[in-house]
C-alpha cells in the first residue's frame, strides 16, 4: 500500500468507528440451544458461533476476557482515549456500544494499576505522617494532609468527583453543540467517566515527569471536546474556559464538603467546617457568579447554533 493510502487510511480511522466484518456466514447449528443460524452469535440464546470443544486457544481467550483483552479490548480502547478521545466517547455516547471496553470497568482498572505503578516507581499513595503543633492549626494542617492521603490513596474516586464537576458547565455550555447536542445529564456522566481514564494516565505521567506534563490537562480536555461537540479552535476554547472557570468555583465547594465527610478524624474537622460556613455566607455571590457566564455562553450558543 502507497504511502498516501496508507495516511488516507489513517486519518480515515482517526474520526469514524472501527468497522466490522462478517467473517462466519456459514451455517451453524448451536450446541447450546441446537437452533440453526448463520453469523458470529446465535440469535436466540446468544452464544458464539465458534463456542465448541474447549481447546487451549478457548482457555486462553478466557484468562483474556477478564481483563478486557479480547472483544472491546482494554488496551485497544485506552488507545483510542488517548488518539481520538473525542470520537470515541462520540461513539459510545451515540449508541455504538461495542467499539470499546465498558467505560466504568475500564476506570477502576487504570485507578488499580495507577496505584500499583505509583508504588514501583517509589511514590508512597495514601502515606502522609504529619507532626505539627499549634491548636486550631494543628488539626486545620491535619485535616489538609489528611484529606489529601484519602485523595491520592483513591485516585478512582478522586478523578470521578473532580471531572463530574465538569458535568454542569459542559451541559449548558456545550448544549447547542454542532455534534452532539443536547445530550442528557446521564451522557454527561459517561463522557466525564472517559474523561476519568485519561486524567489517570496523565497524572501519571505528570507524576514521573515531576509535574513537566501538566499542560496535558487542558490540552486533552481541548481536543476530547473539539472532537465531541463539533466547533472550530475558537469556538471550543472560549467554551472550555467558560467550563473551567466554573469548576474552580464548584471544586472549591465540592472538595470542602467531601472532605468534611470522608476523613475520619472527626477532632480535626472543626476548622473546616467554619471554613465551610464561612464561604456558605458568600453563597449569593458565588452563585452570581457561576450563572452569568454560564447563562452567557448559554445564549450566545443558542444565537449562534446551526439550524
Amino acid at each position: 500500500m502507497a504511502i498516501k493510502d496508507r495516511l488516507k487510511q489513517l486519518v480515515t480511522s482517526y474520526s469514524q468507528p472501527p468497522r466490522y466484518s462478517d467473517e462466519k456466514l456459514e451455517e451453524h447449528q448451536c450446541p447450546n440451544c441446537g437452533h440453526v443460524f448463520k453469523g458470529n452469535y446465535c440469535p436466540v440464546c446468544s452464544q458464539g458461533a465458534g463456542d465448541g470443544h474447549i481447546t487451549w486457544k478457548w482457555v486462553g481467550k478466557s484468562i483474556l476476557d477478564v481483563w478486557g483483552m479480547d472483544t472491546r479490548s482494554l488496551p485497544n480502547t485506552l488507545l483510542q482515549l488517548l488518539w481520538r478521545p473525542g470520537h470515541l466517547i462520540g461513539d459510545y455516547i451515540g449508541g455504538r456500544r461495542q467499539v470499546c471496553y465498558k467505560p466504568v470497568n475500564m476506570l477502576f482498572i487504570v485507578a488499580l494499576v495507577y496505584v500499583i505503578l505509583m508504588q514501583i516507581i517509589g511514590h508512597d499513595v495514601g502515606i502522609v505522617d504529619v507532626e505539627l503543633d499549634g491548636g486550631d492549626l494543628d488539626g486545620y494542617a491535619k485535616m489538609i494532609f489528611a484529606s489529601y492521603e484519602w485523595l491520592v490513596a483513591h485516585p478512582g474516586w478522586a478523578m470521578m468527583i473532580l471531572t463530574m464537576i465538569m458535568i454542569l458547565p459542559t451541559l449548558i455550555v456545550f448544549r447547542f453543540a454542532p455534534r452532539h447536542s443536547h445530550l442528557t445529564f446521564p451522557e454527561n456522566i459517561f463522557i466525564q467517566i472517559f474523561m476519568s481514564s485519561l486524567m489517570l494516565i496523565i497524572a501519571f505521567t505528570i507524576s514521573v515527569s515531576n509535574g513537566i506534563t501538566i499542560f496535558l490537562i487542558p490540552l486533552y480536555y481541548y481536543i476530547c471536546y473539539r472532537q465531541l461537540f463539533g466547533y472550530n479552535f475558537w469556538g471550543t476554547t472560549w467554551r472550555l474556559a467558560v467550563c473551567f472557570f466554573v469548576w474552580v468555583i464548584l471544586a472549591f465547594y465540592v472538595i470542602i464538603a467531601v472532605l468534611v465527610l470522608v476523613v475520619p478524624d472527626n477532632e480535626s474537622k472543626n476548622p473546616f467546617l467554619a471554613i465551610f460556613f464561612g464561604v456558605a455566607e458568600s453563597t449569593l455571590a458565588t452563585t452570581l457568579l457561576i450563572a452569568i457566564p454560564l447563562s452567557l455562553a448559554y445564549l450566545i450558543s443558542r444565537k449562534t447554533a446551526i439550524r
